[in-house]
């Protein structure tokens, strides 16, 4: 009878053991990629300086003396944003522009004729 409470008393004691070791690695995992999401700066909001070098279509016709709107692709999101030009003729409406600089809240455009030439 002592040799089955020892058996039944070191039974216990490993299934205890292992809920502890099962506890520890668990919670020091979680607290090791809750320390990495800390490091990591997460921001899907495509800022101006995102769309230099990409192109775009124009939606609301523009020249080199007013302003209008392109349209264009950013990290999967298609936003329209305010655009200038240093062209001489006006941008006209599904014209494709090419983004050379971003400007305060609007972006510089050269249209694609000017970017072959």
């Amino acid at each position: 009878m002592f040799e089955l409470l020892e058996a039944d008393t070191l039974s216990t004691f490993i299934i205890l053991l292992s809920i502890a070791v099962g506890l520890a690695v668990g919670t020091a995992l979680v607290l090791l990629v809750q320390l990495q999401r800390r490091s990591e700066v997460i921001n899907s909001m495509p800022s101006f300086s995102n769309a230099v070098g990409k192109w775009g279509v124009v939606e609301v016709p523009f020249s080199g003396t007013s302003r209008g709107k392109v349209r264009l692709t950013l990290k999967g999101s298609t936003m329209d944003l305010l655009a200038t030009t240093d062209s001489e003729r006006e941008l006209t409406v599904g014209e494709r522009v090419f983004v050379v600089a971003a400007q305060g809240n609007s972006v510089l455009v050269v249209p694609e004729d000017q970017m072959q030439s």
